[in-house]
């Protein structure tokens, strides 16, 4: 009897210690997205339409099914665009996939990038972009930040 309940509670402990193991070795999925192309699509008075190329790259051992997305874009640290898609995309393992991809503007966020253009001209613009994919498992969130500095002068 006494050798049973030492050998269940050693199984036990047994179990806990690689149930323990393989949550620490466990691998985070995540996405690397990052702004590839960005170009002006439609200029109105009220809004503003951008077509974006987004290279997303998978550093995953596993192929990623998403089948929609929706982000935002913040220049110089003000809110300036944001898009959906619900366009379906496989990012094979270990590789990258090109999405195409709209953003929209309103005029109040284009006055205050142009309130900050003079800044921006001699500092440089810094751009963040943030969004999900979603697959039917679970979002997967992402961050991209970067900055374009001024030509220097002579």
């Amino acid at each position: 009897m006494l050798i049973h309940k030492l050998f269940s509670a050693f199984a036990l402990l047994l179990a806990l210690l690689l149930a323990g193991a393989c949550a620490g070795t466990a691998q985070k999925t995540k996405l690397d997205v990052s702004i590839a192309e960005l170009g002006a699509a439609q200029i109105g008075f009220l809004e503003q339409t951008y077509a974006l190329k987004l290279r997303v790259q998978n550093p995953n051992p596993i192929d990623i099914s998403t089948d929609g997305m929706s982000f935002s874009i913040d220049l110089n640290g003000k809110p300036f665009a944001r898009g959906v898609s619900n366009q379906s995309v496989t990012i094979p393992r270990l590789g990258e996939a090109m999405v195409d991809v709209t953003a929209v503007s309103d005029l109040s966020g284009l006055i205050q990038q142009m309130r900050g253009f003079e800044s921006a001209a001699t500092s440089g613009l810094r751009y963040r972009l943030t969004g999900s994919f979603f697959s039917a498992e679970k979002p997967f969130p992402f961050t991209y930040s970067g900055s374009i500095k001024p030509p220097s002068t002579p």
